[in-house]
């Protein structure tokens, strides 16, 4: 085919009104964060009787789908913690995750964090430690591997990992820790930055060693002597430094960051869904044939960390 043909034929894409995604840049957060869809079933298999159609009221995850274009954009919506991983969002985002997976009228997913401030501050060393969700809903989801129960959140990680759709992380702000680690090349497929969005690993400060599969992802990046720079030093870094080490694509100015990747994540949605799967099934496999082995060991060398340096959280065994 010609190219003059070839791009006359191509698809004309949908669009989203850049005024629906601004109120996700309110110091404030969202007032509403949607619902989704629970699942007391594996899939495939028959629905538990008096559970079809369940759903679950979201507090600290909002979730949104546009659609049209197939697009769903989901946020971290607990401004006053800076979207820390308290249990409720850790469990609200495992809820959102298997959602979204199983819904065919999401192609594509956006995820971000309200305001312009913080993206996600690492795990929650106080407030609430709850899950927040019906404890029926957490037993069902527990016996399917998808409730978060160690330090290296190895449930948590996987699910990510293992996500068919492709995953457009978009950064707002600040991003501490395991915040830092869902944010970069790591539980996404592209990451773009806001110029407000600046990073950090602080574990060796803590007394802890890393997580979050990054033990291995990291200096698979960007290189093992890059790599222990980072943890040994806890040091900030920022999103044009991030983009240089290859943790990211791009940076953007704060207001353009969700349209952009909107822009992009409705492209990916054009993609055959099992055509991306395939994409991300191939890419991936290299590190993720590893996961299980590099989880089990991040979770024993934490504890170990734990237990020698006198960290302060020794005598707890989650994050």
């Amino acid at each position: 085919m010609a190219p003059a043909a070839a791009k006359s034929a191509q698809k004309v894409l949908p669009t989203v009104d850049e005024a629906l995604l601004k109120p996700y840049m309110a110091a404030g957060g969202l007032p509403e964060n949607g619902s989704v869809k629970v699942y007391f079933n594996a899939e495939g298999e028959p629905a538990v009787p008096g559970k079809e159609g369940a759903v679950h009221k979201l507090k600290q995850v909002s979730y949104q789908l546009f659609a049209e274009a197939g697009v769903a954009v989901v946020a971290f919506n607990s401004p006053k913690t800076l979207h820390c991983m308290s249990p409720g969002l850790v469990m609200e985002t495992m809820l959102v995750l298997e959602h979204m997976r199983r819904d065919p009228a999401v192609r594509a997913v956006v995820w971000t964090g309200t305001g312009t401030k913080a993206f996600c501050s690492g795990a929650a060393m106080g407030g609430d430690q709850s899950y927040g969700v019906d404890q029926d809903v957490v037993k069902a989801y527990d016996k399917r591997g998808l409730v978060n129960d160690d330090i290296a959140c190895t449930k948590l990680t996987k699910a990510f990992w293992d996500f068919p759709k492709p995953m457009i992380m978009a950064i707002n702000g600040l991003a501490v820790g395991g915040g830092a680690n869902m944010a970069l090349a790591n539980y996404g497929d592209v990451v773009f930055c806001s110029t407000n969005s600046k990073f950090m690993y602080p574990f060796a400060r803590l007394g802890l060693t890393p997580e979050l599969g990054s033990s291995q992802l990291i200096p698979f990046v960007v290189g093992m002597s890059k790599g222990k720079e980072m943890m040994f030093g806890a040091d900030w870094f920022s999103a044009e430094e991030a983009v240089q080490w290859r943790l990211a694509s791009a940076v953007c100015a704060p207001e353009e960051l969700l349209p952009k990747a909107m822009a992009f994540a409705i492209k990916a949605a054009a993609v055959h869904p099992e055509t991306a799967r395939l994409i991300k099934k191939v890419m991936n496999s290299t590190l993720r044939e590893k996961l299980d082995e590099v989880m089990k060991r991040e979770n024993a060398v934490i504890m170990e960390a734990i237990d020698k340096s006198g960290s302060f959280l020794k005598g707890r065994s989650k994050m």
